[in-house]
């Protein structure tokens, strides 16, 4: 059961969820500080003239207490003057003390927790995308500097705008805002349908099954959905010369009007615009791939200075490629992102090129936060890793280590553990592998390629004088390479400059004869602890 993904974010936050959800403010004058430095929410009653409106509602929602207590939490707090717009717009109420409804008060406590995370996060580390961490209601925000550069023109969720900020207390930070966020509540397709601005390829979505295939919030197991869908919208359809829904089939598929069809032009059309991870645009990849909903097709996206290129051709002349309309793009939702591509976005055959997948990094969970480090799941809450038997596993994140973002999947004491690939252009490879290995306490492995054994046998346990280490050219003989230089520990030490994170070479001859995922199975021929970093593929000529 995948019940633990929820299970798991949840209990990573218990301790304030409980004070959030407590029937009653038992707690009301009371506090876990014994100094005298001012809470988040000392603060807010020491303005009145500008918060007080906000403490009312803290009161109401029953969660005055919360930011009270000891933690440490990001509070975006709207000033009065935009809570009375707000409540007046949206309840026709000229004060809080009107809301009093059963309804009234379940929405004003999930408008205290959209606008509360669980971390104090100050101004520095807004970046053009989303927060680093969830709010209270497992959202990501965002903050975007379309309007210029400076705090000062920093929109959140391209909604409300500062006007205080990094005001430090002793639980956290409070960024006062200028307006009041809006809960999201819609799932991707509504949020786009709203706005309004992609309506032909909203249209395309119904027709296709996808609409209600996107707007699926959570799954059979309780765990949250991601989408990301890149979308072209009216105006970038006009200037393909297409301006109806009928003019987009008469482009794509006009030969087969069965658009739930898979194998139909139109269905995997509308499939290639989507991904199950959640990417704002600063979570595109540097150089990679990204899988598509479409099966056995994938996005290639590379970053310059200053642009987002996707599927650019490389042919060395007049190269083209995709962009990301930055201004239209970065709109969150309930499940998901959108985002505004500059042309039309059809489906693209890459070139084979050098992959490295993150065991810990290129997955879901990871980059959502759904499972952090050191918390031990079951297999069943990561989508593309599986082991046997089943058992509690855990990834670490040590600065310590020279690791890809300092992260491996620590396993150990199981038969196997597999993943499912990043989808792989057709073509010839070199498969490389690489784990913390170099002691007799690591694990040897028989790797498997969709079923099929592969390469000599991957011992965890052999030390720099069995694989030649440091000699490049006695490691090749021996089936080793240095690891990488650019990922360093800490101490600024290199994957390079150690041998227990050299690279082991499984084949020098993968053939791909097919565009799409795969799956990697490591079986175990001795048991041991195998923290593993990466696997790669490099294109053989």
């Amino acid at each position: 059961m995948k019940t633990n993904k929820l299970i798991t974010w949840i209990g990573g936050l218990c301790v304030f969820m409980l004070l959030l959800n407590a029937c009653n403010d038992s707690l009301d004058d009371t506090t876990f500080f014994t100094t005298d430095e001012m809470t988040i929410i000392g603060t807010l009653e020491s303005n009145p003239e500008k918060f007080s409106l906000y403490v009312e509602i803290l009161k109401k929602a029953e969660y005055y207490n919360a930011l009270k207590s000891y933690g440490n939490y990001t509070c975006f707090a709207p000033t009065n003057e935009a809570i009375l717009n707000y409540i007046q717009e949206n309840f026709n109420a000229s004060s809080v003390d009107e809301l009093t409804s059963e309804e009234d008060i379940k929405w004003l406590q999930t408008l205290v927790k959209f606008h509360t995370m669980p971390s104090g996060k100050l101004t520095s580390s807004f970046i053009e995308g989303r927060l680093p961490d969830t709010t209270f209601t497992g959202d990501y925000l965002t903050t975007s500097f379309l309007k210029g550069g400076g705090i000062a023109n920093v929109e959140i969720n391209r909604e409300v705008g500062l006007d205080q900020y990094d005001i430090r207390t002793n639980n956290g930070v409070i960024h006062a805002i200028d307006g009041v966020l809006s809960p999201f509540v819609d799932a991707v397709p509504a949020a786009m349908e709203k706005a309004g601005k992609h309506t032909i390829f909203v249209e395309a979505m119904k027709q296709t099954g996808y609409y209600e295939e996107f707007s699926v919030v959570y799954n059979e197991y309780g765990s949250k959905n991601n989408f990301t869908i890149l979308a072209e919208s009216d105006e970038v359809y006009a200037q393909e010369g297409i301006y109806s829904f009928e003019d987009l089939v008469a482009r794509i598929s006009p030969d087969d009007s069965n658009f739930t069809d898979p194998d139909n032009d139109l269905n995997r059309y509308v499939g290639y615009h989507a991904t199950k991870n959640f990417l704002y645009t600063s979570d595109f990849p540097e150089d990679n791939f990204i899988n598509t909903v479409l099966p056995r097709n994938a996005i290639k996206s590379f970053k310059t200075d200053k642009e987002l290129r996707l599927n650019e051709t490389e042919t060395g002349t007049d190269d083209t490629w995709t962009s990301i309309i930055t201004a239209e793009s970065n709109y969150p939702s309930k499940n998901g992102v959108y985002h505004t591509v500059d042309k039309l976005f059809t489906i693209f055959v890459p070139k084979p090129k050098h992959i490295i997948y993150d065991f810990i990094n290129d997955q879901p969970e990871y980059q959502s936060k759904l499972i952090r480090s050191h918390q031990k799941v079951l297999s069943t809450a990561w989508e593309r890793i599986r082991w046997f038997p089943e058992k509690e596993v855990r990834y670490l994140q040590q600065s310590k280590n020279s690791n890809i973002g300092h992260t491996v999947l620590d396993i150990a004491g199981v038969a196997w553990f597999e993943f499912d690939t990043p989808v792989l252009p057709k073509g010839k490879y070199e498969m490389l592998v690489m784990g913390n290995g170099g002691n007799n306490a690591r694990a040897k492995f028989q790797i498997y390629w969709d079923g099929e054994p592969i390469g000599a046998v991957y011992d965890m346990t052999t030390k720099a004088s069995g694989m030649g280490w440091p000699d490049e050219i006695l490691m090749e003989t021996r089936g080793w390479r240095l690891g990488y230089e650019e990922y360093v520990d800490n101490n600024g030490v290199s994957q390079a400059e150690k041998a227990g994170n050299s690279r082991f070479i499984v084949t020098k001859e993968l053939l791909v004869p097919e565009q799409k995922s795969h799956v990697i199975r490591f079986e175990t021929i001795k048991s041991g602890n195998s923290p593993m970093d990466f696997v790669e593929w490099i294109p053989v000529d």
